[in-house]
């Protein structure tokens, strides 16, 4: 069945359902990784902001690793068959979380979250274009906002996840100096299996979604025969030659500073510098809270962007909300205090747009061909996480939380310009 009216316009509805499905499936996994920062410090013994950030260093790098083969797969074979790899990866991943905290070393973890994540980056490599191409290519970009306003609601039940049946359920910051070896042992080990079970239970859901997406037939769509025997390399050499596109790739690592450089060390912002009534500071499980704040106003901010795009061109709105960003970004850095912490859910808001609207630009004006194969560089640019916080980590350490979110201001002023210029630039040229 298709739809014939509006921004569904000629798209399939059941595997735009069953995809966007999967955007919300992305998404739990994505937030939990900002408090697994947080989490890690708090069981691991004497363990630096710069070492805990490494979690997004292994997650995000992964996306990196693996955006060419998942884009070679797609180009070979199709888009089913690289998401059915990607949730397999997934729940892979997610599983591996359990003998990581029975071995009870850090670098499992990391292995384990390397592995969930290169599921993660053959389903996104897939499905953004997959939901481009299912459609008329007019509303191209407004169909993936669309889309993509699942992943802020996953992304938000992460956050819930993470806050409120690990973060709140760990000794937080609980003297561990005063307890002996086998005390500390213990903790850790309690610790660990608290953090471990939510990935057990997202391993199965993700295992039984595998069977049910294997089970429906999926749209194949109809490359142009040249292009189709084109190859992959070939493709990649030509659209790197169009602006366009480039300037939208630099424009995603810019937006994934911006957004994940906000949402990763919004705890440790709060926890240095919101003061609760009696005068004390907030506590891991609180600042967790005003995080999920921050994700609900992102979430909601897509939706209404999408919405938005009906009256305002998607580049304009997108210049808009980072120009608000980048002000609220120096009030927090400036102004280390409560009103800061409500700059940074101002600033989650502002980052509502980003990640879809970039992409769905970057890809506008491209063949079917040349978006599965543009598809892996766009992907590859969420390194930006793996690189940029580890730098924000490594500014915290030397100085403070609030001096690192320079780091967000910077990028979200690139955005800025990027808004301002990207649309004197077709894909359509050569």
């Amino acid at each position: 069945m298709r739809n014939r009216i509006g921004i569904l316009s000629n798209t399939p509805i059941l595997p735009f359902v069953l995809v966007t499905v999967l955007f919300f499936g992305w998404g739990v996994p994505n937030n939990m990784t900002e408090p697994l920062i947080a989490a890690f410090k708090d069981i691991f013994k004497d363990m630096s902001t710069f070492q805990a950030s490494l979690v997004q260093s292994a997650f995000y790098g992964s996306y990196f690793v693996w955006a060419i083969p998942a884009a070679l797969l797609v180009k070979r074979t199709s888009y089913k068959t690289t998401l059915l790899l990607g949730i397999f990866l997934f729940a892979l991943g997610s599983f591996l979380f359990y003998p990581a905290s029975l071995e009870q070393e850090y670098w499992f973890f990391l292995t384990a979250l390397f592995t969930l994540a290169a599921g993660l980056s053959f389903l996104e490599t897939a499905a953004n274009p997959y939901i481009i191409a299912m459609g008329d290519q007019e509303t191209s970009v407004r169909r993936l906002n669309l889309a993509q306003s699942f992943n802020p609601i996953g992304q938000l039940t992460g956050t819930f996840i993470a806050t409120n049946f690990i973060l709140k359920n760990l000794s937080g910051d609980t003297d561990k100096a005063q307890l002996n070896t086998e005390q500390l042992a213990n903790l850790q080990t309690e610790e660990l299996a608290i953090l471990a079970k939510p990935y057990i239970y997202i391993a199965i859901v993700a295992s039984i979604f595998f069977i049910i997406f294997l089970a429906n037939k999926m749209p194949r769509f109809q490359a142009n025969v040249e292009e189709a025997k084109e190859g992959f390399f070939s493709i990649y050499k030509r659209i790197l030659k169009k602006k366009r596109y480039v300037l939208s790739v630099m424009a995603l690592f810019a937006a994934m500073c911006a957004q994940f450089g906000t949402f990763a060390f919004t705890i440790p912002y709060l926890k240095e510098n919101y003061t609760l009534a009696d005068g004390s500071f907030i506590s891991t499980g609180d600042a967790g809270d005003i995080l999920f704040i921050g994700v609900v106003v992102f979430a909601i901010m897509r939706f209404v962007c999408t919405g938005l795009m009906k009256f305002i061109k998607p580049s304009k709105l997108l210049a808009i909300l980072a120009s608000i960003a980048t002000i609220a970004a120096v009030v927090a850095i400036v102004f280390p205090s409560n009103f800061g912490g409500y700059m940074l859910i101002v600033m989650s808001g502002c980052a509502g747009l980003l990640f879809p609207t970039i992409y769905g630009l970057g890809l506008e004006g491209l063949s079917e061909q040349e978006a599965k194969v543009g598809a892996s560089g766009l992907i590859m640019a969420i390194i930006a996480i793996g690189i940029m916080n580890p730098i924000q980590g490594l500014i915290i350490d030397l100085a403070s939380v609030n001096v690192s979110y320079i780091c967000v201001a910077v990028a979200f002023a690139l955005l800025i310009a990027y808004g301002a210029v990207i649309g004197k630039h077709s894909n359509k040229a050569s």
